[in-house]
C-alpha cells in the first residue's frame, strides 16, 4: 500500500499512535462545567471519548471520512457512550447545526486554516454555533517554521510490528508549509508497508488571531503556552486561546 493523499486518509488508523498531546484534562476543564460541547475537528475521538466517559455530551464535526471511520470503530467498542457522542461530517467553514453550544473546542485544527480569509470564514461559522458568553478554546503553533528533510519522528511497537514515523517540511509561498508524513511498518525487522501523506498548514501570528477574534465578536480572556495553564509569554511556540463570545446587541449567539 504505497500512495499519497491529502490529510490523513491513508494513515487515520495510525493517527492515535503519534498524537500523544496530554491535553484531555485541559479541555475537560472547560467541558465539565458546560455539560455539552461542540468539537470542531473531532478526529478519531481522542478527546471526545474521554469527555463522554465523564458524562459530557459531545457533538464532533470532522471532514475526513477515514478519521470518522476510526472514530466510529471506537464507539462500536464502547457502545455505552454512543448516546453521548454525535459525529457530524463537515468542515469548519461550512458545517451547519440547528443550535448553539456553551463551549466550542478545537485541538490541532487552527493550523490547517491556510490564510486569513479561510481563518475568518471558519471562525465566523464556528462562532455562529457559540452561545452568547460561550467559550471558544483552541490551540495553534506559532513557532519558527523552516524547511527540513524527511527525518525520524517517533516509533511505536504493536505486538510483532513496529511503526516508524518520519516528518519533513517544505516552506511554500503565501505563508504555508507542506508537511510530509511517512509511516513505515516493520515486522521482524522487515519493511512490510509504507504510507505517505501530505498536508499543508498555514502560518499566522498572535496579532492576526486577536484581530480575527475581534471581527467575530470574541474577546480573549486568557492565553496559555501549555496544557497546564501556564500563561503565554511572547516567543512561546504554542498558543492556547480562551475567548468569550460577546455579540453586539444586533448580533445573535444562535445558530
Amino acid at each position: 500500500m504505497i500512495g499519497t493523499m491529502d490529510g490523513y486518509e491513508r494513515s487515520a488508523q495510525l493517527y492515535d499512535l503519534f498524537d500523544t498531546k496530554d491535553n484531555v484534562d485541559f479541555f475537560l476543564h472547560y467541558a465539565a462545567e458546560a455539560g455539552t460541547i461542540l468539537e470542531v475537528g473531532g478526529g478519531t475521538g481522542r478527546i471526545a471519548i474521554p469527555l463522554a466517559e465523564q458524562g459530557i455530551r459531545a457533538v464532533c464535526v470532522e471532514p475526513s471520512p477515514a478519521m470518522r471511520r476510526e472514530f466510529r470503530k471506537k464507539l462500536n467498542m464502547q457502545r455505552h457512550l454512543r448516546d453521548l457522542i454525535e459525529i457530524v461530517p463537515g468542515d469548519a467553514a461550512s458545517f451547519t447545526l440547528e443550535h448553539a453550544f456553551p463551549v466550542v473546542l478545537l485541538s490541532g485544527v487552527f493550523d490547517h486554516f491556510l490564510d486569513r480569509r479561510e481563518r475568518l470564514t471558519s471562525l465566523e461559522n464556528i462562532v455562529r454555533h457559540l452561545e452568547a458568553d460561550g467559550m471558544l478554546v483552541f490551540d495553534l503553533f506559532l513557532g519558527l517554521m523552516t524547511s527540513s528533510s524527511l527525518s525520524p519522528a517517533g516509533r511505536v511497537r504493536i505486538g510483532d510490528r513496529e511503526v516508524r514515523r518520519l516528518v519533513g517540511r517544505q516552506m511554500m509561498p503565501g505563508k504555508r508549509v507542506k508537511v510530509q508524513l511517512v509511516f513505515e511498518i516493520y515486522r521482524n525487522a522487515y519493511l512490510v508497508d509504507r504510507v505517505d501523506e501530505e498536508s499543508v498548514v498555514g502560518i499566522t501570528t498572535r496579532e492576526e488571531v486577536h484581530g480575527l477574534l475581534s471581527e467575530v465578536e470574541c474577546c480573549v480572556r486568557r492565553e496559555f503556552s501549555d496544557y497546564d495553564f501556564t500563561p503565554y509569554r511572547d516567543g512561546d511556540d504554542l498558543l492556547i486561546v480562551e475567548a468569550a463570545h460577546q455579540p453586539s446587541v444586533e448580533g445573535s449567539g444562535d445558530a
